[in-house]
């Protein structure tokens, strides 16, 4: 690998984890808020685990991004519920009280030092950024996530598909990232931008496909920590 001028992070499984309590407990919001008493929780949890799944894989497939209200909707739908009853207004509604529940159990850093490592990072020059899909969780409430960890100051900008439009592995995506990198360095090459992720197909696959110098990552096998200082950064 040449010299690396700038680091590309996806975010879920690759920097953060959800709360152990989050996904049953936001189940459980919907159930009462849509009145789905008729349901028992783990039927709601698992229709929410399904669309989740298939929306994540459609989104891969078509490169788009199908809206975290239409995913919703969805779950209604699986439910058997008629969602021509369901009024746009509640849709919001229920996803504030969702972002509200998001940080009361707030996701979990996936490394205790990342915040050291893209210090480290902004210190040696070497830009960063967050290129992330989204499904129930939407760009607007992860950008505050950031904020109020104080990542927001160590990313130089931050893209999410339900704001792009698109998802990764599409080529939109990357691309995207790519004028953003390129805008922060002189006659950045392709070679010299990183992205780290824990899916084969969307960081890996998406990321080569444009040129750009991709590894996989995993918490056992291939850590941040171990990759960042393995790859010639010399963090510490």
């Amino acid at each position: 690998m040449g010299k690396i001028r700038h680091v590309s992070f996806d975010l879920w499984m690759t920097l953060i984890r959800s709360h152990p309590s989050f996904k049953t407990k936001r189940a459980a919001l919907f159930r009462s808020f849509f009145s789905l008493e008729a349901f028992a929780p783990e039927k709601v949890e698992s229709v929410f685990r399904e669309t989740d799944v298939l929306i994540n894989n459609m989104n891969e497939i078509t490169g788009r991004n199908v809206h975290t209200f239409e995913m919703y909707l969805l779950c209604l739908h699986l439910l058997g519920i008629d969602i021509k009853s369901v009024h746009p207004d509640k849709l919001e509604e229920f996803y504030s009280l969702s972002e509200a529940l998001f940080f009361e159990h707030a996701p979990l850093h996936l490394y205790e030092d990342t915040t050291t490592l893209l210090a480290a990072l902004q210190e040696q020059g070497i830009t960063t950024n967050l290129l992330s899909n989204t499904g129930f969780i939407q760009g607007r409430t992860l950008r505050k996530l950031m904020a109020e960890w104080g990542w927001d100051a160590l990313f130089a900008f931050q893209l999410y598909s339900d704001e792009t439009g698109y998802s990764k592995p599409d080529a939109q995506m990357f691309s995207r990232m790519l004028d953003k990198a390129a805008s922060l360095h002189t006659d950045l090459l392709s070679t010299e931008v990183w992205h780290l992720g824990d899916n084969q197909l969307a960081d890996v696959q998406g990321a080569l496909r444009l040129g750009i110098t991709a590894t996989l990552t995993d918490i056992v096998h291939n850590p941040l920590n171990k990759l960042l200082n393995e790859r010639c950064l010399c963090l510490t």
